[in-house]
């Protein structure tokens, strides 16, 4: 009978190495090796979850995911990469559907993902790229649930109308801007880009989760909801009251353009006043999410 003694030893990258000599009692010869860095799936307790169901390319599942990628279903969300599911999780949003890569199976947070989830499928690296909604997709889709609306009381605190933001990457970042400098709620006219579709969560890096969101707001009624409890309607635009002395009271509902046309002159009209960003070095304007964040910031102070 031989007997084996045997090191090995794991890194963060999911990565075996160590030494192992082998011995027989009835000789003095032993064999001794090295095993150089490797992956050992086996050792990874996600590979053999029976609760993980593997997709190959051709699948009718895959042929829905790829259509609800391209084209959202109303009441679902589509959460691409490794920080956004995890937010998810530390959020508590429930997630319906997880699609994973077989190498994040050893990522430290995998097991906790595949825990939270209703379901969860196995989808190899190039047929995740082929759906994902992002050029450089980090390995895990996730399918939640829509969040329900919350309408602003107006009670308190500053919201924003948005005019026909159609870019989903500005109002991602307007959304994330809102959430993160304290903005009450964001409301959007009717033609508004989609806060839903991949590009806007992405870009807002989850605030759709966080903050309160109204669509298909007109002006009239949002404005109307805050002058009837004594509240004020601030414009952006050219022309206005400078930024550093600008302090309206609250609740306040703050009417933000679009990135090319601007705030429609009818809508600037139902405002109280205009605030303006002054600005230098023959520029002329700011894009929508960056001069948001500026004015959002300084109510803060």
């Amino acid at each position: 009978m031989f007997k084996i003694i045997c090191s090995i030893e794991t890194n963060s990258h999911g990565l075996a190495s160590g030494w192992a000599e082998i011995q027989n009692p009835k000789s003095d010869r032993h064999l001794g090796f090295t095993l150089l860095p490797t992956r050992f799936l086996w050792l990874d307790p996600l590979m053999d979850n029976p609760d993980i169901e593997r997709l190959g390319r051709h699948g009718n599942r895959l042929k829905d995911l790829r259509k609800r990628v391209r084209n959202r279903v109303d009441g679902e969300v589509i959460v691409d990469g490794m920080r956004l599911v995890g937010d998810l999780v530390r959020w508590r949003v429930p997630i319906r559907e997880l699609y994973l890569v077989p190498e994040l199976f050893d990522h430290p947070e995998a097991s906790v993902w595949v825990e939270k989830a209703k379901t969860t499928f196995e989808l190899e690296v190039p047929v995740l790229a082929d759906i994902a909604p992002t050029r450089n997709p980090q390995g895990v889709l996730a399918v939640v649930g829509e969040p329900k609306p919350r309408p602003w009381s107006a009670q308190s605190g500053i919201a924003l109308w948005l005019d026909r933001v159609q870019d989903p990457g500005n109002l991602g970042a307007i959304l994330r801007s809102a959430a993160g400098l304290g903005a009450a709620a964001v409301l959007m006219s009717p033609y508004c880009a989609d806060p839903f579709a991949p590009t806007a969560v992405r870009g807002s890096a989850g605030a759709v989760f966080r903050i309160p969101i109204e669509r298909k707001v007109i002006a009239e009624e949002a404005v109307e909801r805050v002058r009837t409890v004594g509240g004020e309607v601030w414009a952006t635009g050219e022309g206005g009251r400078p930024v550093a002395s600008w302090r309206p009271s609250e609740p306040c509902l703050l009417l933000v353009g679009s990135e090319g046309a601007g705030l429609d002159p009818a809508v600037a009209e139902l405002a109280d006043g205009t605030v303006t960003i002054p600005l230098g070095g023959e520029i002329e304007s700011l894009n929508v999410a960056v001069a948001t964040g500026i004015l959002l910031q300084h109510l803060r102070r």
